[in-house]
């Protein structure tokens, strides 16, 4: 024993026990309570939202808030005491609105652990409360640089995708926010449709830019897009085509006038260029009269062009001055492409016939020069009976002259 005594190795370590015995036995028995300090206790600003819910106000700075908290109580207990065992709110009964507020502290024990809060440092915070809501503004471009837009083609009307935007923040901040602008800078020739994309800058009633905090305003886009259509011209010549041209009439001879003979488009490069003219119907020479000496229609665009001169309707008129009408007994009723094995009649011995043609030649024509013809390849004919067919009226010396008017003949059709 003698030589564990002497160790001085043993001395140190047996030195050590006796103290922390003598320090617990003080503790415990001599002074079983005392103080510590709990550090970082967050403060909830919320905890009474049903206060502020009623007022429409959010927390807008401050409310990240934290403090030290004095507790006192067992040494056994405090030892083991944390900062979630603690809430801290503030008091609320001051707040009326939108403003800034320094609001007293309260603490709490929210657990199930035996200790007192002594103090609160600091004792107060400074919290700024507003209502948050959303803004809409319209969204404006500018444009920065020298573009060119070759002659051969059109710039249209500018625009921004979206057209507007929404700012969601605090009341009184939002308050100095009248609009917001996507900036783009440009240069060179286009000849096609620009699309630029920028960043979103908010602005003041003046134009100038708004300096906020990004933690408390936010924009429902952070980017735009500025549109600068860009479209191809051109002048198409309009057209149109006749139907039941009779046989042996030479249509060049028809003259006529248009009301507008063309018209100027805009479009794509890649369409435009697909046109050559604008195609607007069919004019049936049968419905060409002296008291019908005209014909309208509505011109109708191909997709993907627009017109410039916006013209919504051609009229084409057609020169009958000289002309007149007269009506013949035609008899020379000629049956064609009978098919074999069958004996088709007309019905029919004669057929009132009117005719359109300068006055000269008219005064010329008789019914024997009139063709009255139907063509049976236009009809199935599968048994006998009887048949209403069309018939096609023209004059086989090619005089410039035409049947008004649609005709049907009455045939009879026997086996041989």
């Amino acid at each position: 024993m003698n030589g564990i005594f002497k160790d001085k190795r043993f001395l140190l370590a047996l030195s050590l026990i006796v103290s922390f015995i003598l320090w617990l036995t003080v503790s415990l028995v001599l002074r079983p309570t005392g103080e510590i300090v709990i550090s970082g206790v967050g403060v909830n600003v919320n905890v009474q939202s049903g206060i502020l819910g009623e007022l429409g106000l959010s927390a807008i700075e401050g409310a990240e808030s934290t403090v030290n908290v004095t507790i006192s109580g067992s040494r056994s207990v405090i030892g083991g005491v944390s900062a979630e065992d603690i809430s801290i709110s503030p008091s609320l009964s001051g707040v009326s609105g939108a403003g800034t507020y320094e609001l007293e502290l309260r603490a709490s024990n929210n657990s199930s652990k035996d200790f007192e809060i002594t103090a609160i440092s600091p004792s107060t915070i400074v919290v700024k409360f507003d209502k948050y809501v959303d803004k809409t503004v319209d969204l404006k471009y500018v444009i920065s640089g020298e573009y060119n837009i070759p002659d051969e083609f059109v710039q249209e009307e500018i625009y921004t995708d979206p057209a507007e935007i929404i700012v969601t923040g605090p009341e009184n901040d939002l308050a100095v926010i009248e609009g917001a602008i996507v900036e783009i800078a440009l240069s060179g020739d286009y000849s096609e449709t620009i699309a630029a994309v920028g960043e979103i800058i908010l602005v003041d009633k003046d134009g100038n830019p708004v300096i906020y905090n990004d933690d408390e305003i936010s924009t429902n886009v952070d980017v735009a897009t500025v549109y600068i259509p860009v479209h191809k011209t051109s002048l198409l010549p309009i057209t149109f085509d006749y139907t039941n041209i009779p046989e042996y009439f030479d249509i060049s001879n028809l003259k006529y006038s248009l009301s507008v003979s063309e018209i100027l488009v805009e479009g794509e490069d890649n369409i435009i260029d697909r046109y050559s003219d604008l195609f607007v119907g069919y004019i049936d020479v049968r419905d060409i009269a002296l008291d019908n000496p005209s014909a309208s229609f509505r011109i109708k665009l191909p997709e993907g062009l627009t017109m410039q001169n916006h013209i919504d309707m051609v009229d084409i008129d057609f020169d009958l001055e000289g002309y007149v009408e007269n009506t013949f007994n035609a008899t020379q009723i000629n049956i064609i492409n009978v098919p074999k094995g069958y004996k088709v009649t007309s019905n029919a011995k004669r057929v009132s016939v009117t005719l359109i043609g300068p006055e000269e030649l008219m005064n010329e024509i008789s019914a024997d020069d009139i063709v009255v013809q139907i063509d049976l390849s236009t009809r199935e004919i599968t048994q006998t009976g009887q048949y209403r067919l069309q018939a096609e009226v023209f004059l086989p010396g090619g005089q410039n002259a035409w049947a008004i008017g649609t005709y049907s003949i009455t045939v009879t059709v026997k086996e041989e």
